[in-house]
């Protein structure tokens, strides 16, 4: 299988990923016009139990694709018949046991389901788990600019019909026209997705004991990414604990920021993961490691004195001045917005290294630490004390990484990743070069 172009690749995401975002932004400004307030907090919730259910479900062998795909090419075809397959019985099972159990459900879930809802929302949790696997699996196989074009297509698919709605539609159940466009743009972005193979012998040679070991990696990286993500909400609970509402608001609004910064890493990082899993050469990955830490540093670095220079008076003009304290939270933040970007690149170094326990133990540990830390801070220094201690917890996480790697590398670890007056000069010329390919591309 031919070599991963990082700089092309990363290139054309962000491309893609600026254009999306413009095109998720202006869904929402206007699917929350068309809804209203009480249907907007239904429709939310509808959608957070469908992701939630379906990340549960799918024990994060999604995250496994590009890896396998790139360890292994010949095993594609299991991977595209078992998601399909997957899909199938996941659409029937869970039509069938919300339509069973629908007044259980509304009881439950403090939700009055319908039968169209029930469906709708079985759909919605298929489709987006299908679009999740055939995201991934056009990953490992390289096709990032086609990957992204059909992820584009879903976001302008779903803006066309909520427009569509708010000036055509306004006497139709809207809770139920909006759900429709959620299912009609991931289905949208599925059949491209799958169109490409659907009509080979894709099934041929389908082996389940190959299924059975994907899951083995895919259970790490759903324990992974659970403890890192609870390591970035957790605290929130905690707050909420000991303080009141307004005081969570102001720390939500300064940890947004942080997790706007990470953003970009976790889109490096999912393109690092098939780049690493391709390179055999320990030495190459690590050269390309540090070249990616480089330029995160760079542009944290940019970021954040952004921030400390114009952050003030930027936060009172778009928020008001009710939320100018962000400012000084965000102060105690900014070691955090180092530590989880980088821990997160590192910890998808770590995946592309087969998935260890060690990436599932240090965030579990990371989270352990700031639960600790809230319990003592919060009290003492209110939400401040809540940025203090997550800024520990995720340096420490990122930290522990490298303390981990170079210890289990005898040195060369921290010896091939610190950076050279040639390194720094190559990434100049190179961002020099990204710039000008991106006013060609």
């Amino acid at each position: 299988m031919a070599g991963i172009n990082l700089k092309k690749n990363i290139l054309i995401s962000s491309f893609y990923r600026v254009l999306g975002m413009v095109l998720i932004f202006l869904t929402g400004w206007i699917s929350t016009r068309f809804l209203g307030v009480e249907l907007k907090g239904q429709y939310g919730y509808l959608i957070t139990i469908s992701s939630f259910t379906w990340l549960i479900i799918d024990l994060g062998i999604h995250k496994t694709y590009p890896y396998l795909l790139r360890k292994e090419p010949q095993q594609g075809n299991i991977l595209f018949t078992w998601s399909l397959l997957q899909f199938c019985c996941e659409i029937l099972f869970f039509s069938g046991v919300g339509l069973a159990l629908m007044p259980f459900l509304s009881q439950i879930l403090k939700f009055d389901f319908s039968p169209p809802i029930i469906l709708l929302v079985s759909a919605a949790i298929a489709l987006t788990k299908l679009n999740m696997h055939m995201q991934m699996y056009h990953l490992g196989q390289d096709n990032v600019r086609y990957s992204q074009s059909c992820q584009t297509l879903n976001s302008l698919m779903m803006l066309i019909v909520v427009v569509l709605g708010y000036l055509f539609f306004t006497s139709a159940d809207r809770l139920i026209y909006v759900l429709c466009a959620y299912n009609l743009a991931m289905l949208t972005s599925v059949t491209g997705l799958v169109f490409p193979k659907l009509f080979t012998r894709f099934w041929k040679g389908f082996d389940l004991s190959y299924i059975f070991k994907s899951y083995n990696l895919g259970w790490r990286v759903f324990l992974s990414s659970l403890f890192i993500n609870l390591l970035i909400r957790f605290d929130i609970m905690l707050i909420r604990r000991f303080l009141p509402f307004e005081h969570l608001g102001i720390y939500s609004v300064a940890s947004n920021i942080v997790e706007m910064l990470q953003m970009a890493s976790n889109m490096v990082g999912s393109l690092l993961l098939v780049k690493l899993s391709d390179l055999d050469d320990q030495f190459q990955s690590w050269a390309t490691l540090k070249k990616v830490f480089i330029f995160f540093f760079g542009l944290l670095t940019v970021a954040n004195l952004g921030f400390v220079l114009v952050g003030k008076p930027l936060l009172g003009f778009m928020y008001g001045k009710d939320f100018t304290p962000v400012y000084n939270v965000y102060l105690w933040l900014i070691p955090a917005s180092f530590g989880l970007s980088f821990g997160s690149l590192l910890n998808t170094y770590l995946w592309s290294k087969g998935f260890p326990w060690i990436s599932v133990l240090l965030p579990a540990l990371a989270l352990l630490l700031n639960i600790i830390l809230d319990i003592i801070l919060i009290p003492i220094m209110g939400i401040s004390g809540a940025a203090l201690a997550t800024s520990i917890s995720y340096t420490g996480w990122f930290i522990a990484i490298m303390l981990y790697e170079n210890h289990r590398t005898e040195g060369l670890f921290f010896t091939h990743l610190k950076p050279s007056r040639a390194d720094l000069q190559q990434m100049s010329s190179s961002m020099k070069s990204w710039a000008t390919k991106l006013k060609e591309w």
